[in-house]
């Protein structure tokens, strides 16, 4: 392919990126859908960081893994005493990417996690960390987000009614659970 064609190729692709509507532009952040993510999640459990570890680091990004202690399970087959977790993380001499997800987990910190497995790589908005007053006033935004999405706003995060019922009992569970937990 000459330069003559490679120009007008590169103004035709430009034109029809410029002229696509935002609306479906967002679709390619996940982030938009974390809803219907969090949904389709085959487990959910509360845990406790027993353990961090240090897998790698670039001056981009470091790779950890936690050893989480479940504490609960609210969704999911079994009920295992122990999940692993791989994350990606930050700290002073690497910085927090745009974007993320990232976060630093430390022993201790209590953790609301949704994932495919109990011992599973988190993607992004899969996890909530914190006490359990900040877990708590997590999950009650996500259930009071999620009480008032209209028809249109369920479409975008691909969920239904059906989707809304399941995860407002999920949601009213982990409530439960952290109101009574220590």
């Amino acid at each position: 392919m000459g330069k003559k064609s490679f120009v007008p190729h590169t103004v035709v692709s430009v034109c029809l990126l410029m002229s696509i509507d935002t609306s479906y532009v967002m679709a390619a952040n996940m982030r938009s859908f974390i809803e219907a993510v969090r949904r389709k999640a085959t487990v959910v459990y509360v845990g406790s960081i027993r353990e961090v570890q240090l897998l790698t680091r670039t001056k981009f990004d470091i790779k950890a893994r936690a050893i989480v202690d479940v504490l609960a399970v609210m969704r999911g087959p079994d009920d295992p005493r122990r999940a692993t977790i791989q994350y990606s993380s930050f700290d002073d001499k690497t910085p927090i990417l745009e974007g993320g997800p990232q976060y630093q987990l430390r022993p201790g910190v209590k953790v609301v996690i949704f994932a495919n497995s109990f011992g599973s790589t988190i993607p992004p908005g899969y996890l909530l960390q914190g006490g359990r007053e900040e877990l708590l006033k997590g999950v009650i935004a996500l259930r009071d987000n999620l009480k008032q999405m209209s028809p249109d706003q369920l479409k975008v995060h691909e969920i239904d009614e059906g989707d809304r019922r399941i995860q407002l009992e999920l949601y009213e569970k982990l409530c439960a659970y952290l109101r009574t937990s220590k």
